[in-house]
């Protein structure tokens, strides 16, 4: 209890404290990039997320979050997508294991969320087999990111058939901005640390930056039964980035890889209520995951821009099984007379996935008052797995979209688009948008915007032929897709209000939204064949849900270097499914805060509260000091220490995700030369 209160007392205090150092006058010695970050005070901040155009954020008639670089810097996060937390309506929470995060924008899904599209660089990194993202392999390390974009909403329109309930737009740091080297080094209490460095540089139009992280996480201390987790998981990745950049044209390179190592429970064997057999080993999901992307950008008149991009991404997974099995469960399984004894054998999971996609973009400025962005393109996507597909599985799709910015007085602004996209197992989709923006002022605007999208099934969805292969040759039965799913649709009505106060660097933004979602698939995907006949999949099972809420946004950036930001989400979830409601937050609260003590001392917070996130409260806080200090020269040190702890006692969203200790505490640092 007394935790708690010093915890309330120092948010509070906290604000009152930066509410009255607005016109002190502080010397930074390094504690922010005062350039930037006086641009951000005196304009208003430019996106590109919504119609891919840039676009002043006033003009935007979509609801739209932005963290950017000095955010990010601050929060002292060591994931990417632990960031989402601090947009309204968007949880971050490991389920099955520590690796396994769900970043979730309006809940329905605990287990694989597919409904977000989330982009790196403009490249879908969504998986292909099961359309979940799987965060701890992407080879992306949150210092190289300049910037993040969250369409909260769906855009079909600019971004194809995933883009169902929000966008994620992840952007990186130009080299230019990272010139010479820098080192960054976290270690916590619970045996988790984390390495960073890069180094980049200069040739006349080129710049690079070469990147590297390992990372090393416990996961949690024990189940439900007190027993102890098998849920750790170490990751190294690397990324390139190479850029040339003249008067009229832009040249980038991405090439990025990644491994993972994951550990993960051991598997208990059942079909119904029959129990026969266990793994007798410690089994390892290995991932490996690599993907190369170009783009070419060349400005053919002053009014007409064309760009050209290809990118590539492959995933591959492997699990290794050993595994004891009852005799009568082996001989149903597998149809064969029952053995003599219980056997002991060992299988593999496989799944090896790739995407390839090309798109053509013309953006041409017709008129003072009107915009167009036009694109084409087309996506081939494959899988390849013994145990789920029993062999490969590929979907191509071909899509054509454009987007239209129309300004039609100073005041009126309408933003419309629409995106066809025909894929070869789904059939041929058409998803509008449009929206209304009214701009009361240069600084305040407010806007309408209805849209409708759809998530087509994945390539598991509509080819499951999941089976089990021993390493003796004896295979299963085969569970296996029927008809498939059908495309769950969207139509989302939002009202909204934006306001930048510039010199305070002070934003408000106020999103009513009403989404009716039609055919969401809830069917699940369990193994359930036994015996000598194959069995279809679980298939169908579809719920009509209406989704009702309201979310603020507040940001607050101060002269003196302080910055605040809160975020509050209420959902109202219109179902009659247990599960669903179980897998959605109804209310959800976020504070960051972070104030200079001195020239060299800051002092910084966060506060999230999740209301029945999983069927639980869920509630923490993270407090640090940051110390910085010059080397000389260009080259200067970050070092801090901190602590976090749970303010509830109850297990992170699955009931077998549990600490042992509430608190914990770490210590970072970071050097640039």
């Amino acid at each position: 209890m007394m935790m708690r209160w010093l915890c309330v007392f120092y948010l509070c205090f906290g604000v009152n404290a930066w509410a009255d150092i607005d016109d002190l006058s502080f010397s930074m010695g390094g504690f922010s990039d005062l350039d930037s970050y006086d641009g951000f005070l005196d304009s208003i901040p430019v996106v590109v997320t919504p119609s891919k155009m840039a676009q002043p954020r006033v003009d935007v008639s979509s609801s739209l979050s932005v963290l950017d670089g000095e955010f990010i810097r601050r929060i002292n996060m060591q994931y990417v997508e632990d960031l989402l937390q601090f947009v309204p309506g968007f949880s971050v929470a490991p389920y099955h294991s520590s690796s396994q995060k769900v970043a979730s924008y309006h809940g329905t899904q605990l287990d694989k969320y597919r409904r977000i599209q989330v982009l790196v660089n403009g490249r879908s990194v969504y998986s292909v087999g099961v359309a979940r993202v799987e965060w701890a392999t992407l080879p992306l390390s949150i210092e190289d990111v300049a910037r993040v974009e969250i369409n909260r909403g769906p855009n079909a329109a600019s971004y194809g058939v995933n883009s169902f309930f929000a966008v994620v737009n992840i952007i990186t740091r130009s080299p230019l901005e990272t010139l010479g080297d820098s080192v960054s080094a976290y270690s916590g209490s619970r045996g988790d640390y984390r390495l960073y460095g890069q180094h980049s540089g200069l040739n006349e139009d080129w710049s690079y930056r070469a990147s590297a992280s390992t990372s090393d996480v416990n996961g949690f201390d024990e189940d439900l039964d007190g027993d102890k987790r098998h849920d750790g998981h170490g990751s190294t990745m690397g990324n390139v980035f190479i850029q040339k950049e003249t008067a009229t044209s832009f040249f980038d390179l991405d090439i990025g890889a990644s491994s993972l190592k994951d550990k993960i429970d051991p598997s208990e064997y059942e079909v119904g209520s029959l129990l026969g057999g266990y793994d007798t080993n410690n089994p390892m999901r290995l991932i490996d995951r690599e993907h190369i992307k170009l783009s070419y950008s060349q400005q053919v008149s002053s009014s007409h821009e064309v760009k050209i991009q290809y990118y590539y991404d492959q995933s591959d997974l492997n699990e290794h099984h050993d595994v004891y099995l009852k005799r009568s469960f082996y001989g149903a399984l597998f149809n064969t007379p029952t053995p003599s004894v219980d056997v002991y054998d060992s299988y593999e999971i496989d799944l090896l996935e790739t995407r390839q996609d090309i798109e053509v973009q013309s953006t041409w400025e017709a008129s003072n008052k009107l915009r167009l962005i036009s694109a084409i393109g087309y996506r081939l996507d494959e899988a390849d797995s013994e145990h789920f597909l029993s062999g490969k599985a590929s979907d191509e799709v071909f899509r054509l979209s454009s987007n239209m910015e129309y300004r039609a007085t100073d005041s009126w602004i309408f933003n419309g688009g629409a995106m066809l996209e025909d894929s070869q197992m789904s059939g041929a989709f058409l998803s509008p948008k449009l929206g209304v923006t009214y701009k009361l002022s240069e600084q305040e605007s407010i806007r309408f915007n209805t849209s409708k999208a759809v998530r087509t099934p994945d390539l598991s969805d509509q080819h499951f032929k999941w089976h089990y292969v021993l390493s003796n040759g004896e295979e299963s039965s085969t569970v296996y897709a029927d008809n498939g799913e059908k495309e769950e649709k969207i139509t989302s009505y939002e009202m909204g209000y934006y306001h930048y106060w510039p010199g305070r660097g002070l934003s408000l933004d106020v999103k009513l939204y009403h989404d009716v979602v039609k055919d969401m698939v809830l069917s699940k995907k369990l193994f359930t064949a036994l015996g000598p006949s194959d069995k279809p999949i679980e298939e169908g099972v579809i719920e009509d849900v209406d989704i009702n809420g309201v979310e603020v946004e507040l940001d607050w950036r101060f002269r003196s270097g302080a910055i605040t930001r809160f975020t509050y989400a209420y959902q109202d979830t219109q179902t009659d499914n247990t599960d669903l409601i179980r897998a959605t937050t109804p209310v959800m609260v976020s504070f960051f805060g972070s104030v200079p003590l001195t020239d060299k001392w800051s002092a910084q917070g966060y506060y999230w509260y999740g209301k029945a996130l999983g069927g639980n409260d869920y509630e923490f806080l993270n407090t640090w000091l940051s110390y910085k200090l010059s080397l000389g020269g260009y080259s200067k040190a970050t070092m801090g220490v901190g602590m976090e702890t749970r303010l509830d006692d109850n297990a992170f969203v699955s009931r077998h995700n549990n600490f042992t200790k509430d608190t914990f505490a770490y210590v970072f640092t970071n050097v640039t030369f």
